[in-house]
């Protein structure tokens, strides 16, 4: 019995996480593991998770000790999964990187693709839509939207959900 949470709700997390860095070209995972054996001769893991984006190291630790190493993995995974969660959630107008320097940078330049190209359209009045062209994907329409720009980024936003990088 560790101390951090149920193996049952972090399953599967190190496959997530492993595939989304496959995905921009990540191969160096590491995953190293302290190993505090008690006087009662009881392992506690703990793991700290590194690799290396666009030349940013990234490091995640397992939040608590577990009595197997699979867990404190999957721990470790879990918490890099949430902060790559947390980034991409955040609204464009709230400093964030916006939905098109997303899906730019993290999709297209991660793989060497050139850049999104966007058709936007007025419709019904004084609204847009975007629709945006991705390298070695498709074309994917965002909602209709006030702007351009607004429009623009909704695309963005959706080919990063059809990708699922968000």
């Amino acid at each position: 019995p560790g101390f951090g949470p149920p193996m049952g709700s972090l399953k599967k997390a190190k496959s997530q996480l492993n595939e989304m860095l496959q995905k921009y070209g990540v191969s160096d995972v590491k995953y190293d593991a302290s190993d505090d054996v008690s006087s009662c001769n009881v392992h506690n893991f703990k793991v700290t998770l590194s690799y290396t984006l666009h030349g940013r190291r990234y490091r995640y630790d397992s939040r608590g000790m577990f009595s197997r190493k699979q867990d404190a993995e999957e721990d470790a995974a879990q918490q890099a999964l949430h902060e790559i969660e947390q980034q991409f959630s955040q609204p464009v107008s709230r400093g964030g990187a916006s939905a098109k320097s997303l899906l730019k940078e993290r999709y297209c330049d991660a793989r060497k693709f050139p850049a999104p190209q966007y058709i936007t359209d007025r419709r019904s009045g004084e609204k847009f839509v975007s629709t945006v062209s991705v390298p070695q994907y498709q074309s994917v329409r965002g909602p209709l939207a006030n702007s351009k720009k607004e429009a623009e980024q909704f695309a963005a936003k959706e080919a990063l959900r059809q990708l699922k990088l968000i």
